[in-house]
């Protein structure tokens, strides 16, 4: 009897939407749901976390905390993910903060040395393991390892040393990171690269080289000029499936350059591997975006950059001169991806900003971070950090 009815119903479940004698069903008393992208945006979450004195970067850790490098306090600030602060630790001028999967923080920030009997201020990275005899946390956190510039990769000195900053550290998969470093000396054949680059450590914090990239023209030792904005694809949450990718997104500052926000990809080639700028941009067709990343002239000073982590990354850059935040496709379309039943194929523009203290405003934002769906932005000049949803993410 099972069988029979099996082969009865067999047929049926086959015809689909179609009638008992297989004519297809009119669908056409379904209306089409309306679709309005004006409400698709950022919306702030509020109160913004505030008590800070100068916060300048953030860092989502591994271990699911918020660090908050606070450069005028001269302390990092550790937040669990309600906002409450449960760790502060002191390290004088700090200005950018990482943490890799062996939950160490990576900290930029300046130390005062002696050198030929003269005290000098100088750059540091600094290696901060957050574990002690008590337990785990910035109170029992201990500096296990200092590089001073220049003493990383030579040992002579010079007084324009003095001038160089550490400006953003993004760390890879498998530990190694890399550091983006401005000052006043652009010779591009001087050893250890021009000041303006970014550099190359180890797990162990060796500096393993300055980076130089395969462009269009050749290749470039002095690529990345004012070089600021850093971020990789490797992320939290801690898995197995953390991104392996070793390139890395560069934002850069100084003045005059039409394109300001670069990838950098590792090809292999004949004489191995190498660093090379991705030039394959989507632009100028407005069928495809509102916005584009590679318009010339579009940003300033991109001192932020980060990754959303959905299964569809996308690119988050906060300009500290424009005082906007812009989210882009990686592919350089500004906006979102709209819903599928939508209908409509052009990526949403979520972009806000504009100088003030307003709930989506700011004054001088410098950092960006993403974590379970919630967009951090580091307000410096309203001593505060936002925090902002998708109305999609609700």
């Amino acid at each position: 009897m099972a069988k029979r009815t099996f082969r009865i119903l067999l047929p049926l479940l086959l015809v689909g939407c179609g009638d008992f004698f297989g004519r297809k069903t009119d669908l056409s008393f379904i209306e089409v749901p309306d679709y309005d992208a004006a409400l698709i945006a950022y919306v702030p979450i509020l109160p913004y976390w505030e008590g800070f004195e100068g916060p300048v970067d953030i860092c989502i850790g591994y271990d699911e905390l918020i660090y908050v490098a606070d450069s005028v306090a001269g302390q990092i600030v550790c937040l669990d993910q309600a906002g409450r602060v449960i760790g502060r630790f002191a390290l004088p001028r700090v200005h950018a903060i990482a943490q890799d999967r062996r939950l160490d923080l990576l900290a930029a920030a300046t130390i005062d040395t002696v050198i030929g009997g003269q005290t000098y201020r100088l750059e540091a990275l600094y290696r901060i393991r957050p574990i002690g005899s008590q337990g785990y946390g910035l109170s029992e956190a201990t500096v296990v390892r200092r590089q001073v510039h220049p003493f990383y990769f030579k040992t002579t000195f010079s007084t324009s040393d003095t001038l160089v900053r550490f400006r953003r550290i993004a760390v890879l998969a498998d530990g190694r990171y890399y550091v983006t470093r401005t000052g006043p000396d652009k010779d591009p054949l001087k050893f250890g690269g021009p000041d303006d680059a970014v550099l190359l450590f180890d797990q162990m914090d060796a500096w393993q080289e300055a980076i130089a990239v395969q462009t269009s023209t050749g290749i470039q030792t002095d690529f990345f000029q004012g070089a600021w904005g850093l971020c990789v694809q490797a992320r939290p949450p801690q898995s197995p499936v953390v991104s392996q990718k070793e390139g890395f997104w560069v934002g850069l500052t100084a003045p005059g350059l039409p394109l300001r926000i670069h990838a950098v990809e590792i090809r292999e080639g004949e004489q191995g591997r190498f660093y090379e700028v991705q030039s394959r941009w989507s632009q100028g067709d407005t069928s495809l975006a509102e916005g584009f990343l590679a318009t010339p002239g579009r940003f300033r000073r991109p001192e932020g950059i980060a990754f959303t982590g959905e299964a569809r990354p996308y690119l988050i850059v906060c300009d500290a001169e424009l005082d906007s935040v812009y989210v882009f496709t990686l592919s350089g379309l500004e906006g979102i991806l709209p819903p599928p039943a939508s209908g409509q194929r052009r990526p949403v523009r979520v972009s806000f900003g504009g100088r003030g203290s307003g709930p989506l405003q700011m004054r001088r934002p410098t950092a960006v971070a993403h974590s379970r769906r919630l967009l951090y932005v580091v307000d410096f000049g309203n001593k505060r950090i936002m925090r902002l949803r998708l109305t999609t993410d609700f």
